[in-house]
């Protein structure tokens, strides 16, 4: 059983529909639409749909690997935290569980505090309960360094380690470039050593799925998540696939903010009309699709979209397994991050330095790389096997 603090339960529907999607991470953007994005080419159709049908087909395999093979005894008896953005966000909920289940696992004590989207402060409280708590560790689920910054202070000063399971620390430019803060930043392959490298590469493949499918003729509607850290590097790879194809463009942006979510079907179905010649949907988030963006392709008439979505939440691979909207998602293992988020841990309490899982992508359609129905992805290394031999010293 999951131990949980901060668990209100009286929150209206109304407020949840509006911040669901805003507990990903801290915001601050508005909501717009922009029509005419249009990017330079670096390269002719020819050749880029000829790199993106490559890139597509080893995205198909994927670049998992197996997570490292040796390490320092786990230190017994430690108390981690494990602090979410907000709970009531299905994938956030699945995450601590899966960081509950791998602390576990190590043989930690492990709770989880909901930062119920930061409403008065709601993420620092976390911090400080469990620094007040006298907790070892701490990991951030969807939480960035920026609206913890002096909370997190507080916590090193008390001897308190942070690990990021998918917060962006201060150092990074979308935190204003300060002092890092975390002992454990999320490093999730030697490939792709920091978040701003994964969120980028995530767009680079959405981009490359786009081109080769629509042979280097791709005219994009793109449902953007503006103003946050992983929406800007997930938006700059997707831009800079696309902009190494000569006969493709982004026709209109749709940028969507907290307040927008309760709306976000009536802007896009808009955004739809507005531009016919679109021929690709590429939504930035793929619970942008439970919030109303899949019914309204499902009851549009244009059945000609290739719709590309974004990290394959469980909601969202029943829509590609039944035809309803969506036809694209790209897998990131949420529960081998996890396991590799507490490995970081381990390593920190050890005085070890931290080294890279080997957490990649794998492109997920209707015939390649779906899980069983009703099941989370999780991607083709065992992880859990893995993991566990390298924590007891079992031999692999």
């Amino acid at each position: 059983m999951i131990e949980m603090v901060n668990n209100p339960r009286n929150h209206s529907s109304s407020l949840l529909s509006v911040l669901l999607v805003a507990a990903l991470l801290a915001l601050t953007a508005c909501g717009s639409t922009s029509t005419g994005e249009n990017r330079s080419s670096t390269g002719t159709s020819t050749e880029a749909v000829a790199a993106a049908a490559k890139a597509v087909e080893a995205g198909y395999t994927g670049d998992y690997t197996d997570p490292p093979t040796s390490g320092p005894k786990p230190v017994a008896g430690k108390d981690i935290w494990v602090i979410t953005a907000w709970q009531q966000v299905r994938a956030l909920a699945y995450q601590a569980e899966q960081l509950v289940a791998a602390a576990t696992t190590i043989g930690w004590k492990a709770r989880v505090c909901d930062g119920l989207n930061n409403v008065n402060g709601g993420m620092s409280t976390c911090v400080r309960q469990a620094t007040a708590a006298g907790a070892d560790g701490i990991v951030l689920v969807s939480v960035d360094c920026a609206p913890v910054r002096q909370a997190l202070v507080e916590a090193r000063k008390a001897g308190v380690k942070i690990a990021s399971f998918s917060g962006f620390d201060c150092d990074d430019p979308t935190q204003d470039g300060g002092t890092p803060l975390f002992h454990a930043p999320a490093s999730y392959s030697a490939s792709m050593p920091t978040l701003a490298d994964f969120y980028t590469r995530l767009g680079r493949l959405r981009a490359d799925v786009a081109v080769a499918r629509t042979q280097g003729r791709a005219k994009v509607l793109h449902v953007a998540f503006h103003g946050i850290a992983f929406g800007e590097y997930v938006a700059k790879g997707f831009q800079e696939g696309m902009a190494a194809c000569g006969g493709c463009e982004i026709v209109s942006t749709v940028k969507i903010a907290p307040a927008d979510v309760p709306n976000i079907r009536q802007k896009f179905e808009t955004a739809l009309l507005q531009v016919p010649k679109a021929n690709v949907v590429a939504v930035d988030v793929d619970h942008f699709f439970v919030a109303g963006i899949q019914p309204a392709l499902v009851s549009s008439p244009r059945k000609d979209l290739l719709v590309i979505g974004n990290e394959c939440q469980i909601d969202n691979l029943d829509y590609i397994r039944e035809d309803k909207g969506q036809q694209f998602c790209f897998g990131a293992s949420n529960a081998y991050r996890a396991y590799a988020t507490v490995d970081a841990l381990s390593r920190v309490f050890n005085d070890d330095p931290v080294v890279p899982s080997g957490i990649g992508l794998q492109i997920v359609d209707k015939t390649r790389n779906l899980p069983a129905p009703g099941t989370e992805y999780l991607g083709p290394v065992d992880f859990v096997s893995l993991y566990g031999k390298l924590w007891d010293g079992s031999s692999r």
